[in-house]
């Protein structure tokens, strides 16, 4: 039997990620600290949309992990070049452009082309373009993974992802609330993020019940709130940010991941599904996500400046999340209507 190559919930899924990063970034001003209820309230949404990166993640897992059985190798690397590469090298030339010669927040003047080039690889022409190089060296590490994708390997791939999460995710990241440093050697020497590339896979090809995903639920709104109470107590006791529980490779963040991607994937969307008018636009939407991604920063950056917007503001925090992103799903989707750019948003 053929293998169904789109999931309506993946597209959700997506769709739901990229809004959330559009969020998250409309509410930057939770990493300066504040005793002001702004403040407080982008924690809240922050804390809230932190699945966003993780459940990306997932999805190339899901999508990909796999991809022996509809390609080769070969091709599998000709269309990530295609999709991810090419748009990677052209937006972080076009946005460094754009900062030295337009908005001028880069000095062209005090850097040399090996400062230029420690820029581009250290994420500092665009902060918020890690991900692209995180995502490359997924992709590099997916032939190695493609290989555990046969059955036999499924409780391989589950002991990977316990151990991981016990020795990487959990055990270190308690110990540090107490100011003890876990021995890093100690743990499953795995990258952090290929984590999530396996539990989308995991979660894609198999079904949970329904009492542990009600457990993960609950447990994903205590690993939220877990964030949220720590982070504002240690900030205000130190009238700074404090950071000690975010990161994607925290205990919180990946049980807030799966239940993010197994909510969405057990809903009843057969009555949607049949519909294939709306699936198709769905799917179209989600398409846009990566391009969204590469563009939105640039979009907000306009519509700050352009109507002189407080972005401490709650207007902006909230409704600048639906401009922000409707306007740049629009760009995205003339971009792709012209065959000479629409290689550029991927």
């Amino acid at each position: 039997m053929k293998k169904q190559t789109r999931y309506l919930y993946m597209d959700i899924l997506n769709i739901l990620a990229i809004i959330a990063v559009v969020a998250m970034h409309c509410n930057s001003i939770v990493h300066t600290f504040s005793t002001a209820r702004c403040w407080k309230t982008s924690l809240v949404v922050d804390v809230i949309c932190y699945f966003a990166v993780p459940v990306f993640i997932m999805l190339s897992g899901a999508n990909l992990m796999d991809y022996r059985k509809k390609y080769d190798t070969k091709t599998f690397f000709r269309k990530r070049v295609s999709r991810v590469l090419i748009p990677t090298i052209v937006w972080i030339t076009i946005v460094a452009i754009w900062k030295m010669f337009i908005i001028k927040t880069i000095d062209i003047g005090s850097i040399n082309i090996v400062e230029f080039l420690n820029m581009v690889f250290n994420n500092k022409i665009e902060f918020t373009y890690y991900y692209l190089f995180v995502i490359l060296g997924i992709y590099l590490t997916l032939p190695l993974l493609s290989q555990l994708t046969d059955n036999k390997y499924r409780k391989t791939l589950w002991y990977v992802v316990l151990t991981f999460f016990i020795f990487n995710a959990l055990i270190p990241n308690l110990l540090l609330l107490f100011g003890i440093k876990w021995n890093k050697d100690f743990t499953i020497l795995i990258g952090g993020y290929l984590i999530y590339v396996i539990l989308g896979y995991l979660l894609s090809t198999q079904d949970i019940p329904k009492k542990y995903r009600y457990i993960l639920y609950g447990l994903a709104i205590l690993g939220m709130l877990y964030r949220y109470v720590t982070t504002y107590i240690y900030s205000y006791d130190a009238n700074t940010i404090i950071k000690t529980t975010w990161g994607y490779m925290q205990f919180h963040a990946i049980i807030q991941a799966c239940a993010v991607f197994l909510f969405i994937k057990n809903l009843n969307l057969k009555k949607l599904e049949t519909n294939k008018k709306i699936t198709s636009y769905i799917a179209k939407i989600s398409s846009c996500s990566f391009g969204v991604y590469l563009i939105h920063l640039i979009v907000k950056y306009y519509e700050v400046e352009l109507f002189s917007i407080n972005v401490r503001s709650w207007q902006w925090r909230t409704t600048g999340v639906i401009t922000t992103y409707l306007i740049s799903l629009l760009i995205v989707l003339i971009i792709k209507k012209i065959p000479v750019l629409k290689r550029i948003v991927g």
